[in-house]
């Protein structure tokens, strides 16, 4: 089997998931933007790494590169990981024999209403879609518009793959942000994104009873939302809420925490920072959105709430502050969950099939 895959800057378990796949086949070539911070992975692996960095759907540069790189090669099998990367790739390949394959890493945005799916993850020469989670699998199927609607032989769920490995970090300094030393601290990564639910959450935070002496670490653009910053400057301790902007070191924040607790109420495909909380024994609660459910056993690697109630929230919260026992055990489980259940190898195994599935498929 040959195959090329087409990405961008793909993150830690996309690199590895390459450099496996790479071993298995006759021939296997990466197209990837240099700028990604895993390139030079790629590149030490000795893989076949074809510089790209696509600009727009509408890229005529990366689609010219992509047309002669298939036609080249002659691929069998052809995926895009990102959705400007399958629209570059159906146009350049949409007459070649290949398989033309794309990845789909969140719950929504896709829709016949919607011009853009067209190009994409609706259009009907797209010979498969690999969904991150059951959870996009399941929106996937539910698109439809009248006798419209994807084949559910397309749609394939393969989780990413992680090793724990990765996440062996020395705890970062929480005083760093201003979280006195003794401080029971909640941390919540989020995006300037209603979705990611930071008003929810501090109403729950707010309504923890003060002698927990806990605190709320938000980390990412979230920072950048008045309406957060204002619901935080009313809470009952306002001391206790932390806004520390983007950072590259979250793993180390994470491993420094004593609660993760996510609050999305939707689009969420397979969470990273969950599985990086997980990875390193930090527990979690967190809504039942997406994929979460899918690595949150309730009551056994976490705990998860209905999304969007602040009350359910902060009783959970309370519930693994005050058992710090039954948490601690639920963050090991998950830990091995992970190492058992969502690990590289078995991402490479399960992909290399889908890949031999699809062109058995092929008419």
């Amino acid at each position: 089997m040959k195959a090329l895959c087409i990405t961008d800057c793909a993150d830690r378990p996309e690199t590895e998931l390459f450099i496996r796949l790479a071993h298995r086949m006759e021939r296997f070539a990466i197209m990837s933007n240099p700028a990604g911070r895993y390139h030079s992975l790629l590149v030490d692996a000795g893989l076949e790494v074809i510089p790209l960095k696509i600009r727009g759907r509408f890229d005529r540069e990366a689609t010219a590169l992509i047309r002669d790189t298939v036609y080249a090669g002659d691929y069998d099998i052809v995926h895009a990981f990102n959705s400007r990367a399958v629209t570059c790739m159906l146009r350049a390949a949409g007459g070649h024999r290949a398989r033309l394959l794309a990845y789909r890493g969140v719950t929504t945005g896709v829709g016949y209403g919607k011009p853009e799916a067209w190009l994409t993850f609706l259009n009907p020469r797209l010979d498969g879609i690999l969904c991150v989670a059951d959870a996009i699998r399941d929106a996937l199927l539910a698109v439809r518009l009248l006798w419209l609607h994807l084949p559910p032989e397309k749609l394939k769920t393969i989780h990413k793959g992680h090793e724990l490995d990765w996440y062996n970090v020395e705890p970062a300094a929480l005083t760093e942000f201003g979280v006195p030393v003794d401080a029971i601290t909640l941390c919540c990564i989020s995006r300037n994104s209603a979705k990611k639910g930071a008003l929810t959450l501090l109403d729950a935070f707010d309504a923890l009873p003060t002698e927990l002496n806990s605190h709320l670490l938000l980390i990412g653009s979230v920072d950048s939302n008045a309406r957060v910053r204002e619901r935080a400057a009313r809470c009952r301790h306002p001391e206790r809420v932390h806004f520390t902007g983007y950072r590259t070191d979250v793993t180390q924040i994470l491993s420094a925490a004593d609660l993760l607790v996510s609050a999305s109420e939707s689009g969420e495909g397979l969470p990273r920072v969950v599985i990086e909380a997980m990875a390193v024994n930090t527990p979690v609660v967190a809504t039942d959105a997406g994929g979460t459910r899918e690595l949150v056993l309730h009551g056994e690697t976490g705990l998860l709430v209905p999304q969007r109630s602040p009350a359910a929230l902060s009783a959970a919260i309370r519930d693994a502050l005050q058992d710090t026992a039954a948490a601690a055990q639920r963050a090991k489980n998950a830990r091995r969950r992970i190492a058992e259940a969502f690990n590289a190898e078995q991402t490479a195994v399960n992909t290399y099939a889908w890949y031999q599935e699809r062109l058995a498929s092929a008419p």
